[in-house]
């Protein structure tokens, strides 16, 4: 209750006005601490480190199987969250794992220190909950260097191009891993459990709409959180798609139904098979 109730006074706009001057100063002190650091040195080393591959981003919506993803073992995935909860049922594990939710954090990170999930890239806020540090973890600044007043219905989300100073917030955890990708040199892009469908969204004015019968995530349970701030980070999916368009990189939403429509659909059954007879030709 306590941190509902912080998350909602964090998220009042009247509040978010009369706190600009001293927040948008705390980001910039943060930011320019943050570029000189060891965390944004390492990920400079991802520059084009995959350049002219392909990759899937995977979400936790309930269209995600287990079936698919075992398909996806040798293949570059990118995934946050609590897909750490479908592990016992599957043989594929992530190349990167990402994690941005300052508000899921405490019970996340804990669970991601015993699971493989790959090199994983943690807000600076992580920080107080991992317990040993290693060459697998990766703290990054998530942010839109200015503080966004209406967070409900934000307009400066864009594609940061040098993540080794920010990932421009886009309000889900999958456009971090998207900015990732792109600034690693992939060039093809394959959405998959994006379902982009939650039971309980929120719309620019910060107003909450419920509907209990719709399924949030791929286990059937419902997690602190779950909230979609719909206009931001549809707004976010379209600044992806503008982005993409005009750098020549291929995005596909192979996600089995759902509401995401910013992308062109591709049959992930037939998606698979491209990709292999791709394959084979390039040998």
């Amino acid at each position: 209750m306590e941190n509902r109730l912080i998350r909602k006074m964090q998220g009042n706009i009247l509040i978010r006005f009369f706190a600009y001057p001293y927040m948008n100063y705390k980001k910039k002190k943060e930011f320019n601490a943050y570029i000189d650091s060891e965390d944004a040195n390492r990920l400079k080393a991802f520059k084009n480190i995959h350049k002219g591959q392909r990759c899937f981003i995977i979400g936790n919506g309930p269209s995600l199987t287990v079936t698919d993803l075992n398909r996806l073992k040798d293949e570059i995935t990118l995934c946050g969250n609590r897909i750490y909860d479908i592990f016992n049922k599957t043989v594929w594990r992530p190349t990167y794992y990402f994690c941005v939710d300052n508000a899921g954090m405490k019970e996340i990170i804990p669970k991601i220190e015993n699971a493989n999930v790959g090199i994983a890239f943690l807000e600076l806020a992580a920080r107080r909950y991992i317990s040993e540090y290693n060459d697998k973890v990766i703290f990054i600044n998530h942010s839109n260097k200015k503080f966004i007043i209406n967070r409900y219905n934000d307009k400066s989300i864009h594609i940061s191009e040098d993540i080794s100073q920010y990932f421009s917030c886009g309000y889900t955890v999958l456009f971090a891993a998207l900015q990732f990708a792109i600034y690693t040199g992939i060039r093809e892009i394959y959405l998959l459990g994006v379902d982009f469908n939650y039971s309980q969204t929120t719309n620019k004015w910060g107003m909450v709409k419920r509907d209990k019968s719709v399924q949030d995530y791929f286990d059937g349970k419902k997690h602190y959180g779950s909230g979609l701030n719909y206009e931001s980070t549809l707004n976010a999916w379209k600044k992806a798609k503008e982005y993409c368009d005009k750098h020549e990189i291929k995005i596909f939403n192979a996600t089995r139904g759902g509401k995401l429509e910013v992308f062109e659909r591709i049959d992930f059954d037939m998606c698979m098979h491209n990709i292999t007879d791709n394959f084979i030709d390039d040998k």
